[in-house]
């Protein structure tokens, strides 16, 4: 083992993801990263089973992720999942098989479990002490948390993400104004019954930790539309999405063609929280889940299968 480096693995909604680091002072140097598109919520039926596919595509990755840990040789390692895991029916399917490759505990994180952590996430990245706002867009849940400093002061998760928005709203793959409404719109139904909390306890800067908000930002920086992140320029790139007509043909300069699937779900999402928590700009983290995970790795506390969710301890409950 080598004492200062740390590894995380992330299995999310959309993507799987390994991170390794190795611990300078109070910071971090990342060593090595891994990502595949697993897409676990794409993957799932009607009766909210993953599919036989999508199962082996992840045991697949995680393979990978095994024989990379085996060089890597961290002192510790955490593995969390996330909603598309919550949601699935035959979650303890697939996380036997996942365990037994990793030969490690996997930790199945609640919903405000994940927000509190992408919190963190940020919280350890970035030096701000006034009140703020952070979003992530994931592939089956959007988080929003509010805090100050390293204290949160409310968090919810909601059932919504780029994935499941994209199985939903754009099944037949078309970007035109009536798939992107119904999708805006439905956000927005999402988002209403939480919005007041927000809105009355107010923030003086939104921060973005998801993949969406970092692809609006490549693209406004490789085409220069606006000075920030603002509703005006979400308007611009859903006339950039429509005019390319469907998923297949959407070529917009600096948009990263591995996002190119759920791009105008997690546009839509984005719209409908601007448009119903009054956002007026949105600046992109660089931390977020992972980078909360990897402070928790750092903690005193050397039994990382002490983050186990509310819905795991409820399991052994019953």
């Amino acid at each position: 083992m080598i004492k200062n480096r740390y590894t995380i693995i992330d299995l999310g909604s959309n993507s799987f993801h390994m991170l390794t680091v190795e611990r300078i002072n109070n910071g971090f140097s990342v060593y090595s990263k891994s990502k595949q598109k697993v897409r676990l919520a794409a993957g799932l039926d009607e009766q909210y089973n993953i599919n036989q596919e999508t199962i082996q595509k992840g045991l697949d990755c995680l393979t990978n992720f095994k024989d990379e840990l085996n060089i890597l040789l961290p002192v510790k390692v955490l593995i969390t999942a996330t909603a598309a895991l919550r949601l699935a029916s035959n979650k303890q399917v697939f996380i036997k098989q996942a365990e037994k490759i990793l030969q490690r505990p996997i930790n199945l994180i609640s919903g405000l479990e994940e927000a509190r952590i992408i919190y963190k996430g940020v919280a350890f990245t970035e030096n701000i002490l006034f009140p703020l706002l952070v979003i992530d867009i994931g592939g089956a849940s959007t988080e929003l948390i509010i805090g100050e400093g390293t204290q949160v002061k409310i968090a919810h998760s909601l059932n919504m993400g780029c994935v499941t928005w994209l199985k939903r709203y754009f099944p037949d793959n078309r970007l035109n104004e009536e798939n992107f409404r119904t999708a805006i719109e439905q956000a927005k139904n999402v988002i209403q019954p939480k919005a007041q909390k927000y809105l009355t306890q107010g923030w003086s800067l939104t921060m973005g930790a998801s993949g969406t908000i970092q692809a609006v930002q490549e693209i406004n920086k490789k085409q220069k539309l606006s000075a920030e992140i603002n509703l005006q320029l979400l308007y611009q790139i859903k006339a950039l999405c429509i005019k390319s007509g469907s998923i297949e043909n959407l070529h917009i300069d600096g948009l990263n063609s591995s996002r190119k699937p759920v791009f105008a779900s997690g546009l839509s999402i984005l719209i409908a929280l601007f448009e119903i928590l009054a956002i007026r700009s949105v600046q992109c983290s660089k931390g977020a889940l992972r980078e909360g995970l990897i402070s928790i790795l750092f903690s005193s506390r050397t039994d990382t299968t002490l983050l186990v969710s509310s819905e795991r301890q409820q399991q052994k409950k019953i």
